[in-house]
């Protein structure tokens, strides 16, 4: 039998243990060996300067949609290696694998990695191809892949060695139907899970959205959907901005709508409105207006794009509305107590908790009144939402798990039991 292993969110001390296995000949050598300089080759991140890294750069790093890192841990809860998938944008990606316990060498651990990687590849992320770079050196690795269905596809130099020799690597690749194939008769994947992610400012959610992408190896979205938001509706930043600020009490939407009729304006819903509209205005300025309708349309287009790609986990914007009717999507919302919340944004920003809580009783307003009259959803409603978790009680990281239990009653039980039955067959074999 294969080893248990379990895939988790990088920390920095994981990230310390990276960097000290590295600096093995032997083992960078299974990595990507050397830069000229004599520095071990790390793909993604230098080890040595993510330790000192601040939160951002580290959320940047390890938050990255399009590079999911993974910690490898053994039933000891022991780290014992890290791998990667790297997404190309267009349906593949690159997976990458070091087990950096040289005790632990020819136990199955990386036979049981690329096992689980391979499902989230293709069941959870719904990805047709996958390939890996393979030093040809590396002749137990090359063995590995190919058992596991890989074709060598391509050679490629990956690195020249001190004698001023090159070295190769081999790419190998799997698709989709090839590994399809190789399943047990019968078994079909499951849906890539949707999980949307709410909280009230100073709630952690976004801490908990990203634990939550990475225990199910799913892409973590947050700025992307007011990216593509703006692309959708050809507007800037300030004008989104100032847009969903109209939306924030009851008496912006009515001075709006004094100003400008309601016809052309985000406050339709404001009241009754006694100024017309001049009939020799600029009508390409009024249907060029932004209103109500353009931005939820657009906003329920982003999300519906998300939700059939699948394998996604989103934070925030409104998702919890725009997703709720897509089959087996799961919808959170992270609590914690307004003492609490104050805390944590006192921390972040520097301030004193009276400072943090005067600005966190405005914002709540803010955020309850922009979800309840652009978006149309109370979220504090008990119905709003699937699962509600209290950061009072438990760790961002073990609301993350809660979370994941909850999603694997359709998708995580289901890959895991395949999972086990290759890790079975392939030992068997």
């Amino acid at each position: 039998m294969l080893p248990n292993i379990s895939l988790k969110p990088v920390s920095r001390d994981d990230v310390d243990r990276v960097g000290w296995w590295l600096e093995d000949e032997e083992v960078s050598s299974r990595w990507f060996g050397h830069y000229a300089s004599g520095d071990p080759i790390h793909r993604g991140y230098d080890p040595n300067h993510m330790l000192e890294s601040s939160d951002y750069e580290w959320m940047h790093i390890f938050g990255d949609p399009d590079r999911l890192i993974f910690s490898i841990y053994n039933d000891q809860q022991e780290h014992v290696g890290e791998c990667q998938i790297i997404l190309d944008g267009e349906g593949g990606a690159e997976l990458s694998l070091l087990i950096g316990r040289k005790d632990l060498w020819h136990h199955g651990y990386g036979a049981a990695t690329v096992l689980i990687l391979m499902d989230r590849t293709f069941t959870t992320l719904g990805l047709t191809r996958v390939w890996v770079n393979v030093p040809e050196d590396n002749l137990p690795a090359l063995g590995l892949f190919e058992k596991l269905g890989f074709v060598r596809s391509d050679k490629r130099e990956l690195r020249t060695r001190a004698d001023g020799s090159a070295l190769n690597a081999y790419i190998l690749t799997i698709d989709a139907r090839t590994h399809a194939s190789r399943q047990p008769a019968g078994e079909r994947p499951g849906p890539a899970p949707v999980v949307t992610i709410t909280g009230l400012h100073g709630s952690r959610s976004g801490e908990v959205a990203y634990e939550v992408a990475n225990m199910l190896g799913s892409r973590l979205v947050d700025d992307e959907i007011a990216d593509e938001l703006r692309r959708r509706l050809q507007c800037s930043p300030a004008e989104i901005e100032g847009f969903e600020a109209s939306f924030r009490s009851f008496w912006t939407r009515l001075l709006n709508s004094i100003i400008v009729p309601m016809e052309w304006s985000a406050p339709y819903d404001a009241g009754y409105h006694v100024i017309r509209p001049d009939s020799q205005l600029d009508h390409d300025l009024i249907e060029g207006q932004l209103t109500k309708d353009k931005y939820v349309s657009a906003l329920e287009g982003v999300t519906k794009k998300l939700c059939r790609e699948g394998g996604v986990v989103m934070h925030g914007h409104g998702s919890h509305v725009t997703a709720a009717g897509h089959q087996g999507s799961v919808n959170v919302f992270v609590s914690a107590s307004f003492e609490s919340r104050a805390r944590q944004i006192a921390a972040q920003e520097d301030a004193s908790e009276g400072q943090a809580s005067k600005w966190l009783k405005e914002a709540d307003k803010e955020t309850l009144s922009i979800a309840r009259n652009l978006w149309g959803g109370d979220i504090q409603a008990p119905d709003a939402f699937d699962l509600v978790v209290n950061l009072d009680k438990v760790s961002a990281r073990d609301a993350a798990q809660m979370i994941v239990g909850a999603v694997s009653g359709g998708v995580a039980v289901a890959a895991q039991t395949r999972v086990e039955d290759r890790q079975a067959e392939f030992a068997a074999s």
